[in-house]
């Protein structure tokens, strides 16, 4: 397990080909979007070509994401760049992490996605952080409820969470709805990489554990027990398989989190970090003339 997550996460950066194409073919969707027919706003301006500067600020404490990705997508847009903090680091409220230079058009055309960007990915990567510093590094996952894809997975690990499957080719993952299409269809798995395999009872999970035996590649996904069903089932799910990973999940949220690893699960998946995480308020400034 700790190959398979060591590997999604270095694929997270825009230094992979592959993440750097996810990002600017999204980016640019949200710009095209943003932009529609044009700026009609900023076409009031008297010369919009003329070069301006600007600050981006917190406007609360929290843990900064995402200027990977902005500053990639405001230079590809015309806009000069100074990071005056990296990704993960912390920032206080007034605090200003990027320098901007461009033309006026330039930078406000872009302002709003950039914003949002770094918004959202920070938001995540601070809430990851203050679950990080109530269960430990590393104890916890992102999910796929995310509708920003690889940036949200990012902005997890960043905030000290682990990444999860990256795209459905990443992982073999059987969940409910396969097995309500073909109850057998978890039999049928035969590789030597690591595999996962969700239960909803502790009928269905101590009949997977026994049918791998003792296969170090199996994770076991344990859905919707409460940290007491936990207690009683892990001791028996460990004595048939020492060498099992077992994944908690299932409305799992940082107020009980530490109840769950405290059950004995190896790690819990947490879709709230990307489906409710608050965004992280952040402005940017024209400098005044």
């Amino acid at each position: 397990m700790k190959k398979l997550f060591a590997s999604q996460i270095a694929h997270l950066s825009m230094k992979q080909p592959a993440y750097r194409k996810f990002v600017s073919e999204l980016l640019e969707v949200l710009y095209k979007a943003d932009v529609g027919s044009g700026d009609i706003t900023t076409a009031l301006l008297g010369n919009s070509a003329r070069k301006m500067e600007a600050k981006i600020t917190a406007k609360e404490n929290g843990i900064l994401t995402g200027v990977e990705e902005a500053v990639w997508f405001l230079t590809k847009h015309g806009v000069k760049v100074k990071a005056l903090v990296k990704d993960g680091g912390k920032v206080k409220k007034g605090k200003v992490f990027l320098e901007l230079s461009g033309s006026a058009k330039n930078i406000l055309t872009v302002e709003r996605v950039v914003l949002n960007l770094l918004q959202r990915m920070s938001g995540i990567a601070t809430a990851a952080h203050h679950v990080a510093k109530k269960i430990g590094v590393r104890k916890f996952a992102a999910t796929r409820k995310t509708p920003w894809g690889l940036l949200d997975s990012k902005a997890v690990v960043v905030g000290g969470g682990l990444p999860h499957r990256l795209n459905l080719a990443d992982l073999i993952l059987v969940k409910e709805n396969h097995i309500r299409a073909d109850k057998n269809c978890w039999q049928k798995i035969k590789t030597t990489k690591s595999f996962e395999i969700e239960a909803d009872s502790e009928k269905l999970a101590i009949k997977i554990a026994e049918f791998f035996g003792k296969q170090k590649n199996l994770i076991l996904l344990l859905d919707n027990f409460s940290p007491k069903q936990l207690k009683k089932l892990i001791p028996k799910l460990r004595k048939i398989n020492p060498q099992i990973t077992l994944e908690g999940s299932g409305g799992i949220t940082p107020k009980h989190a530490r109840k769950f690893l405290a059950a004995g699960v190896d790690y819990i998946s947490m879709g709230y970090l990307t489906h409710s995480a608050k965004a992280l308020d952040l402005s940017l400034k024209i400098e005044s003339n």
